[in-house]
């Protein structure tokens, strides 16, 4: 279900379930480096930056896409504006708390899962978790 994918620039931790390996439409998970300057404004480069971010491809983030749509609307994390959906097409800057409650939604569903969506979701969590060790944002691109 995980293995590595690599690009020009970059190497992805890939989650796969049902999507075919010809899939190109996928949401990229990139924890953002975090920084303790005032007024800080990070650049592109610090949420593209993890050494293994999470890649997973549109028929199954369609899996997740129920659990954003369980915390939604939400407050950017960045710069807390009003952000009423979650976009597949663009940017979703999505902090600590709201991921803890994505966390909690999805292990309070695993019991009355089947066993490979079990699997496919338990290895998400694991990623998430090892990755908000390092950071309180997760940016979520979309490429729609």
């Amino acid at each position: 279900m995980i293995w590595t994918e690599n690009t020009s620039d970059r190497k992805f931790r890939v989650l796969r379930l049902n999507s075919p390996k010809a899939e190109k439409i996928r949401l990229d998970f990139e924890p953002l480096k975090m920084s303790d300057k005032p007024n800080w404004n990070p650049m592109w480069e610090e949420w593209h930056c993890y050494l293994e971010p999470l890649r997973i491809y549109r028929e199954d983030y369609e899996i997740l896409l129920c659990y954003f749509n369980r915390i939604y609307p939400i407050k950017d994390a960045f710069d807390r504006t009003h952000e009423p959906i979650f976009d597949v097409c663009f940017d979703n800057w999505i902090g600590k708390e709201d991921w803890y409650r994505i966390i909690s939604e999805i292990e309070n569903d695993l019991d009355d899962l089947g066993e490979n969506t079990k699997g496919f979701l338990a290895d998400f969590l694991d990623w998430l978790k090892n990755a908000l060790k390092h950071t309180s944002i997760i940016v979520v691109e979309g490429n729609l």
